[in-house]
């Protein structure tokens, strides 16, 4: 009987639904830690996408639980967008970090090159799901807490400049190789935690690799400087 009743204090626990106010609370506490200052250079400008997106924004897709005699089930959808502002900061501190080791500032040579930001990553759902099921003498438990990003690619507009005037520009697209992400030994925080971290760490690796290609598609450009 102990057993039995911790069983259900347990499962009462899991099952208590995450709902999109207590999950944008964890969102939101690493968020505000990973504001950073960016270096400033005169060769380089790379400006935030222009959105009507103002902060965070989290959509309770299901949420369901069901304690019955036999069967106990839970699901927690939410459908996650981070701030446009939160990813192009991670985007940018790529790129300039970029620059810093391809030297773009004695590269360009006095000409500027300006970076538009159009679309960045940032979308992802939260699952938290599961069952359990009470038998005589036994239970059977399953359940999946996993974080998928939605695939989508980062968008770059450039434009190379001499004294002012466009001699060059172009588009330059690079997926999002984030992969799906699940929960075996963290709390529901600490595992949103290190996604978020790994999605700081995708944004700025894509800023990065971004600038890389756009200065290889400005090579017969380059080649006059």
């Amino acid at each position: 009987m102990k057993n039995f009743t911790w069983l259900l204090v347990a499962a009462l626990g899991l099952t208590s639904c995450m709902g999109t106010k207590k999950y944008a609370s964890f969102v939101e506490q690493r968020v505000q830690t990973e504001q950073v200052a960016l270096p400033q250079l005169e060769a380089l400008v790379v400006n935030a996408p222009a959105t009507g997106q103002t902060g965070n924004q989290f959509k309770q897709l299901e949420r369901s639980f069901i304690p019955a005699l036999v069967y106990w089930g839970w699901n927690s959808t939410i459908s996650c967008e981070l701030d446009p502002g939160k990813a192009a900061t991670s985007v940018r501190r790529g790129i300039y970090q970029a620059a810093d080791k391809l030297n773009l500032q004695d590269r360009l040579a006095g000409r500027q090159l300006v970076v538009d930001i159009r679309q960045t990553p940032g979308q992802f759902m939260y699952v938290n799901k599961g069952s359990v099921i009470f038998l005589i003498f036994a239970h059977i438990t399953s359940g999946e807490e996993s974080i998928t990003p939605r695939p989508t690619d980062l968008v770059l507009h450039y434009q190379l400049l001499e004294n002012g005037t466009v001699i060059a520009s172009g588009e330059e697209q690079l997926k999002n190789t984030q992969e799906p992400l699940r929960n075996l030994w963290k709390s529901s925080k600490k595992f949103t935690w290190l996604y978020l971290e790994q999605f700081d760490q995708e944004a700025s690796r894509m800023g990065e690799e971004s600038l890389k290609n756009i200065l290889l598609k400005l090579e017969g450009d380059m080649s006059r400087l």
